[in-house]
Formats: structure tokens, sequence, C-alpha cells
């Protein structure tokens, strides 16, 4: 089922892919790749105007302009109005966010902003059923607890 599903979904001017615009199901694109200029122009070019992304689970805001706005930084809400304006947007992860905050992750999008989202867990439940599970690293669990 999961691999008939499209790699990418375009509605209007918003991209909706797993890993990047380039790589929509495997790429990774973390915050030090505002530093890979190479890399960061080519991911741009394929964005008319907002990709929605995942993969790292590392919530946060890509500029064109090489720029990473954590959701901290975001305050009430990002600004995406500006049609012109090319942005790249980590949504975080439901079940694993990695940037040290272990509440779930997700964002409301309107058209004109984006606002970050946290949700309390169960985390300790998630530890016990990985830890449960034979086939799983304990670890994996385990860093659950510090949003890693």
């Amino acid at each position: 089922f999961i691999c008939g599903l499209p790699r990418l979904v375009e509605d209007g001017s918003a991209l909706f892919v797993h890993g990047s615009p380039r790589g929509p199901t495997n790429e990774y694109v973390f915050p030090e790749d505002t530093q890979n200029v190479k890399k960061m122009d080519k991911l741009f070019s394929l964005v008319s105007h907002v990709c929605f992304q995942g993969h790292t689970h590392v919530p946060g805001v890509f500029t064109s302009d090489l720029r990473f706005v954590r959701p901290v930084d975001t305050g009430t809400g990002y600004d995406v109005s500006d049609r012109s304006e090319r942005l790249m947007i980590n949504v975080g992860s439901v079940g694993q966010p990695r940037d040290g905050d272990a509440r779930s992750c997700y964002v409301i999008y309107d058209e004109e902003t984006i606002e970050f989202r946290r949700v309390v867990y169960d985390v300790e439940k998630t530890v016990r059923a990985i830890e449960a599970e034979s086939e799983l690293d304990n670890f994996l669990g385990y860093r659950l607890r510090e949003g890693r």
C-alpha cells in the first residue's frame, strides 16, 4: 500500500515530501546544511513557495537566505504570506522530535502563517513498548525521553 502512494504531493504552491524536494523519500536536510550553499540552492530551486518535509525529525524553517529558524524563535507563528519567498519547513515528528523537546511536534498551516504545536504524550509507555520489541534497540526508546 505505502509503495503505491506518491513520493511527493503538490497542492498549489505547497509541496509535501518526506525527505526533500530533490530526494522526496530519503534525502536528509539538517540545520547545518544551511552552510552548504550548493545543496540548499538546488533544493530551493525545486520549491515554488513552501515545502513541508520531515525525515530528520528536527523541526524548523529553512529560508532561502540560508537561515534555520527553530520553533522557539517563531513566536505565535511564522509569516509565509510572501509568495515570492521560498521556504522549507520541517514539521518535526509526532513520535520522535529531535530538538531536545520530547513532546510531539506538528505544524498548522493556513497559507499565511505556520505555527509549530507541541503535544505531551506518554513517552514512558512508548519506551516500554520499544523495550518489549526484541528486534528494536532499546536506545530508540531511551532517546525519546530527551527529544533526541
